[in-house]
C-alpha cells in the first residue's frame, strides 16, 4: 500500500536515462478465483507451481472462491516491465491470475511494458484508476473469463515503442 504522494515504485535496476522496456519481469499475482481453464499455469515461464484459480468449481477450503482476496495493491507505479519468454508466453506489467473480489486493486500506473501493461487470467477482482504509458502490446487484456469490473482506464501509447514481433 503506497499514498498518493509516496507511491510504491517497481522499476528497472538501471539508472534514469538508461531504462527500457523489458529491463526486468514484472509484478504477478496469483489468487484462487474462478478460471475457465483446467490447471492454469501463468504466462512467463518462469515462474515455479504457478497454478492459480479454483477451475469450475471451489473446493471445499474455499466455499466462495470469487471472494478470495490476495490482499492490497493500491498507490503503486510499475516502470520498465515485461519479460517475453516466448511468443504469446509473456509476463506483462501487472499480470494477474484468478486474483477475486475480496482484493483491492487501484490507483495504478504501468509504464513502458515490453508487453500488455495490465492482464487478467479469469478471477473477479474490481479495479479502478488504472493509467497504462507507452506499453508495447495491449494497455488492458483479459483471458480465461475474467468477471471483473473496472472504472476510470486510461492508456497512451508512445510513437517511439510497439511489440517487435506484431503480436
Amino acid at each position: 500500500t503506497g499514498t498518493p504522494g509516496a507511491p510504491i515504485v517497481f522499476t528497472s535496476s538501471y539508472g534514469p536515462g538508461n531504462r527500457f522496456p523489458g529491463d526486468w519481469g514484472g509484478v504477478v499475482i496469483l489468487g484462487r478465483a474462478t478460471v475457465n481453464k483446467t490447471d492454469p499455469q501463468i504466462e512467463g515461464g518462469i515462474i515455479e507451481d504457478s497454478n492459480y484459480g479454483s477451475g469450475p468449481e471451489c473446493p471445499p477450503e474455499y466455499p466462495d472462491c470469487d471472494n478470495d482476496s490476495s490482499g492490497v495493491f493500491k498507490y503503486v507505479r510499475i516502470e520498465f516491465p515485461g519479460y517475453r519468454f516466448a511468443l504469446n508466453n509473456e509476463i506483462n506489467g501487472l499480470t494477474m491470475g484468478g486474483v477475486g473480489s475480496g482484493t483491492e486493486l487501484h490507483h495504478i500506473q504501468v509504464s513502458y511494458s515490453f508487453d500488455d501493461s495490465y492482464e487478467w487470467f479469469g478471477g473477479a477482482v474490481d479495479a479502478h484508476h488504472l493509467v497504462a504509458l507507452g506499453g508495447t502490446d495491449d494497455e488492458f487484456d483479459t483471458d480465461f473469463g475474467y468477471r471483473g469490473r473496472m472504472q476510470v482506464l486510461f492508456g497512451l501509447r508512445d510513437p517511439d515503442y510497439s511489440d517487435p514481433q506484431g503480436s
